[in-house]
């Protein structure tokens, strides 16, 4: 029996998108432009299924009483200046990790610790659709280490018609 050739465009085929993002220097914001070779004028638009975000090589340090050490990744549509809130309209995703340190309890108590860690892997039940020619993906951290910031987006591939095309370029053109 004939097996038939997977098309470039197959909605059925899961593909991976890798990024891998190091801070220039410690605690300061770093962003990349990365490539997704999409345009939604050659019919095809990605449909995010999941992004995973994993952070390496930077350690939390111990912060000092009531103060905390953080590190954040984001992904946007749009090129930022820094981390930006959930409230940013261009902001696809981000993930946190955070350890905070109360103030000492007595004079013979330890401080109280709280790590705090947004979910390292996000899924999206429908897909998010994305048709930009580039992903940025900004990071920052407050320890005294750069860290390097790594993850993947699965997605699949979906074509679109020349009028849902002209209804987008018709609705962002006003």
């Amino acid at each position: 029996m004939p097996t038939q050739p997977l098309a470039l465009t197959d909605e059925a085929i899961l593909r991976f998108f890798r990024f891998s993002v190091v801070e220039t220097a410690a605690a300061t914001f770093t962003e990349q432009g990365l490539d997704t070779q999409l345009s939604i004028e050659r019919g095809v638009i990605w449909l995010i299924h999941f992004i995973e975000f994993e952070v390496l090589g930077a350690t939390l340090d111990d912060p000092g009483a009531a103060s905390s050490e953080e590190f954040q990744v984001q992904l946007t549509r749009e090129t930022k200046p820094t981390i930006v809130g959930y409230d940013d309209a261009d902001l696809i995703e981000k993930y946190q990790l955070q350890i905070d340190r109360a103030t000492a309890i007595g004079t013979d108590a330890g401080p109280l610790y709280k790590v705090t860690e947004s979910p390292k892997m996000i899924r999206y039940v429908p897909a998010i659709p994305f048709a930009a020619s580039t992903l940025f993906v900004g990071v920052a951290g407050t320890s005294g280490s750069a860290g390097t910031y790594r993850g993947r987006v699965g997605y699949t591939i979906r074509t679109v018609s020349d009028k849902f095309f002209f209804r987008v370029a018709s609705a962002l053109i006003g």
